[in-house]
């Protein structure tokens, strides 16, 4: 049986059950600042088991992507040496929110493990928390399991999501893959020291319990159940295959390695693990960057550019001569694509993203390794054995150097690194960059807004806001951003909760609303909203009077900031479709953010936009707005919108009733944002840049209405000035019909300037007279022999003119060394030349090394021809008599 068989068995036993099939979401979590990337099953429902979310079911079942590789679950320094560990996975998982719970949730996994798959039984084991006396109750009495299979333990099946929130215990299913050399042969030791034989492939997490405080747990009122079944694992077990890498979710990715690399995969260790490592980072790399991340120097990006250049190297291992890492991810993509469509539709941009990634790195990798050899040389002939913090920390700064693969390297040759001055010096070097307000910034711990919504989630709050900027509305909770309170007075910052709003929650890219609330003689300023879960959570600044819980206030958003960014949105989804149309479909998006002073749109594309294609965007979507195409939006299942043709935003989460947002015929995206109701109310568009962000992603910044148009009559005035100083001036009618443009007069001029300069240059060289100066040379005795000697001191500045002069001098006497020194307003050029044949015995470098120094300044340069500058001319006679010293 294959993985993709047993994929589906999963999903289509459950569904059996009643359970509603849930597709994967992103591996970049939507508003979760927890989380680095999804890393179970459970993440996407983390709203739903905290009770801020409802859903339209109340069972579920999901195929669901998974990568730990940063933060509190990193498994990437064992990736590739162990036979379990991955930087990416699958999690399959059933779910009962409220719904079923343990008698139910045992006989699902029991019935699926041994009937569907036909697991043999003895080859289970199951283990549950020593206070679970139900669950070991359910396994025995209910599914026959006997008791001696059963194993009680203590933390390991207790879980928790946090300090606080819902807990329970958990009860785990272990797969016996038989008896090995050297391995625990008694089952629950085997289990408690995590050996490979015995291996847990299904972990049911019985949520029954809110722990208010550490220890103390109230009983839920619903409990719910969240599973997690491993496919690597299960997949190895089935297919008879103690390490996961051998099973065929990699098999094809391995027959590409050794086709490439022409070794054979498993014909010794240290090979094994450069290709279990090459193709684990190779699922990870295609399945981040389809989500939506790029390699970059911070955050999930940083982890994305390690997990990458780890592959890279490993894949050196294997071949110096051919890339690996492409071709790999190639085969991956073919093989997944049907599961996770997403890869298919964004193979170009992951291929040009890794291909790219992978020739700046190689560069690094060379250098890096070559500048980390001579280290270790340096280190071993003092007998030391662990390589400082700073030598880290320069390999990393200066030369882009990953420590990871310092210490990798370090590991090969017996060295330690030391991590913790790394880490010390990274420190004091790291910029913390903070978003602040515009206005008054309000200080609001995350936790404490996470727990104040969580209060009122049975209360959601009802959005009015896109047919109204006025609301009259309920204030049903206030909080000065770290405890919630019943009044809050000017000129005090704080957070308002009511019970309905016409401010629009920052999502999707756009930035949430600004406005006003007032009752009576209090004013309060908003400065942002957002939303967690259904509730909206307003920022405001007190700046008279007292807000007080219950009170019936008059909430306003400004119209003039709302119409703004209405206008930016729109024209977002009209730049997305005429990229499309000018570029080609394989343009997504890959980021947003739209105010009110402009939209900013980030796109897969692996080149800058050329001047036409800006202009054919540009005339394009201000062709839509002046047809005037009436904007409507229609709530309708998520499927049925796909199937009609509504592009989905990259990175976004969707329900599965969405908000299909339709412009005429030529533009059609899931979209929850404010928008004009006709294009016609963008009144203009104009790209103000576009520029490259990272590799194979670029990023416009567009203007719209009253900022496009101030912006484009500044320009305006400004050239109708400068045509006016050039002697441009024409009539409006004939300038429209002119081929004669401001550029091409600047042009003009800049060409006669060098032309000039050139003239000048030439005139004074020719004010030289190099035979005379050729004349003055004078001998030297050298190990070389006698050589000829011209000490010049001229009172030109230019550079270009003084080394011309030099190589004249230097052909007049054939062989020899010359000296220019020129002359400056503040520092003063320096110039020596050697005749090639006097190399390296005399190099023009070291000599005017030395002079320079004489006269106060520096420089260097080849062993024939070398250039500085020094501010003290009255020592030239001193640096001549050195010069002369070091040839005698």
């Amino acid at each position: 049986m294959n993985s993709t068989e047993i994929r589906q068995r999963y999903i289509d036993y459950f569904k059996k059950q009643g359970h509603t099939e849930v597709r994967s979401s992103s591996l970049i979590p939507e508003n979760d600042p927890t989380l680095l990337f999804a890393n179970s099953g459970m993440n996407q429902f983390k709203n739903t088991f905290l009770g801020l979310e409802k859903r339209a079911y109340t069972t579920a079942v999901t195929a669901q992507k998974c990568v730990r590789a940063g933060g509190k679950h990193n498994d990437l320094e064992n990736v590739g040496f162990t036979a379990r560990h991955h930087t990416f996975f699958e999690m399959l998982g059933n779910f009962s929110f409220g719904d079923y719970f343990k008698k139910e949730a045992i006989r699902f996994a029991w019935e699926f493990l041994t009937k569907d798959l036909k697991i043999p039984k003895d080859k289970l084991y199951v283990t549950v928390h020593i206070s679970d006396d139900e669950a070991a109750d359910i396994w025995h009495n209910q599914e026959g399991v006997p008791k001696d299979r059963i194993f009680r333990f203590d933390q390991d099946n207790f879980w928790r999501m946090g300090d606080t929130g819902p807990c329970g215990p958990s009860t785990e299913i272990f797969y016996d893959h038989g008896p090995m050399p050297g391995l625990e042969t008694d089952p629950f030791k085997g289990i408690a020291s995590g050996q490979d034989r015995y291996v847990e492939i299904w972990n049911l997490v019985f949520m029954q319990y809110f722990e208010k405080s550490p220890g103390v747990l109230d009983p839920l009122p619903k409990p719910s159940v969240d599973t997690g079944f491993g496919l690597e694992r299960v997949t190895a077990a089935i297919q008879g295959k103690v390490n996961n890498y051998d099973t065929d979710l990699f098999t094809g990715m391995m027959a590409s390695a050794e086709q490439i690399s022409k070794i054979k995969y498993g014909a010794d260790l240290e090979t094994t693990s450069a290709f279990r490592v090459l193709a684990d980072h190779s699922r990870s790399t295609a399945m981040l960057i389809a989500d939506g991340a790029l390699p970059s120097n911070e955050g999930r990006g940083y982890v994305l550019r390690r997990i990458m250049r780890r592959a890279i190297r490993y894949g050196r291992k294997l071949s110096t001569q051919h890339s690996m890492m492409p071709e790999v991810i190639s085969v991956f993509i073919k093989e997944m694509s049907l599961v996770y469509p997403e890869l298919k539709q964004r193979e170009e941009h992951i291929l040009t993203t890794v291909k790219e990634e992978e020739a700046r790195f190689l560069n690094t990798l060379d250098a890096g390794t070559a500048i980390l050899s001579e280290e270790l040389k340096k280190l071993k002939s003092k007998n030391l054995k662990s390589i400082p913090g700073d030598i880290l920390f320069k390999l990393y700064d200066t030369y882009g150097f990953p420590v990871d693969l310092t210490r990798v390297i370090a590991m090969e040759q017996g060295f330690t690194v030391d991590e913790a001055l790394f880490e010390k010096e990274m420190q004091a070097n790291r910029v913390k960059s903070k978003a602040t307000w515009k206005g008054k910034s309000i200080e609001a711990s995350e936790a404490h807004l996470v727990t104040l919504s969580d209060q009122y989630k049975k209360s959601p709050t009802e959005f009015v806001g896109y047919d109204n900027l006025i609301a009259d509305a309920k204030l049903i909770a206030l909080s000065n951003g770290t405890a919630e309170v019943k009044e809050l007075a000017s000129p005090n910052s704080g957070v308002v909760i009511t019970n309905k709003t016409p401010f629009y929650a920052e999502g999707g890219g756009q930035k949430g609303d600004q406005g006003t609330i007032t009752v009576g003689n209090a004013t309060g300023v908003v400065h942002d909203c957002r939303k967690i879960g259904e509730v909206f959570i307003h920022f405001v600044e007190i700046e008279s009077g007292t807000l007080k819980v219950g009170e019936s206030i008059k909430m306003l958003v400004t119209q003039s900031v709302r119409r703004q960014t209405a206008r930016n949105h729109s024209s977002t989804h009209l730049l997305h479709s005429a990229l499309r149309s000018v570029l080609g479909m394989h343009i997504t998006q890959a980021g947003s953010l739209v105010d009110a002073e402009k939209t900013r749109f980030d796109f897969t594309h692996n080149k800058a936009l050329s001047s036409d294609e800006i202009q054919k965007v540009e005339k394009l979507v201000n062709d839509q707005i002046s047809l005037a195409l009436p904007v409507s939006a229609k709530q309708m299942p998520y499927k049925e919108a796909i199937q009609a043709g509504a592009m989905a935003l990259f990175g976004e989460k969707y329900g599965d009733v969405v908000r299909v947002l339709k412009m005429g015929e030529f533009s059609t995206e899931l979209c929850g944002g404010t928008h004009v109701s006709n294009t016609a109310e963008i009144q203009l568009f104009k790209i103000v840049s576009e520029v490259g962000v990272s590799s194979g992603v670029r990023r416009i910044e567009a203007i719209t209405g009253e900022v496009a148009l101030n912006y484009l009559l500044k320009h305006t005035q400004e050239n109708l000035k400068a045509r006016a100083t050039a002697g441009m001036q024409e009539s409006w009618n004939s300038f429209l019909e002119s081929s004669n443009t401001t550029y091409d007069f600047i042009e003009k001029q800049k060409t006669e300037i060098k032309n000039l300069e050139r003239e000048i240059k030439k005139s004074q060289g020719d004010q030289i007279n190099v035979d005379q100066l050729a004349q003055s040379a004078f001998s030297v005795s050298t190990k070389k022999g006698t050589i000829k000697v011209v000490f010049a001191d001229l009172g030109i500045e230019d550079r270009d003119v003084l080394a011309q002069v030099t190589d004249q001098i230097k052909n007049k006497i054939q062989s020899g060394v010359v000296v220019v020194v020129g002359k400056g307003s503040d520092s003063h050029p320096i110039i020596i030349s050697v005749s090639k044949n006097l190399n390296p015995e005399i190099s023009a470098g070291s000599l005017l090394k030395e002079a320079a120094l004489v006269m106060g300044g520096k420089g260097g340069g080849r062993p024939d021809f070398a250039q500085g500058a020094a501010p003290d001319r009255t020592q030239v006679t001193k640096a001549f008599d050195k010069i002369k010293g070091m040839l005698n």
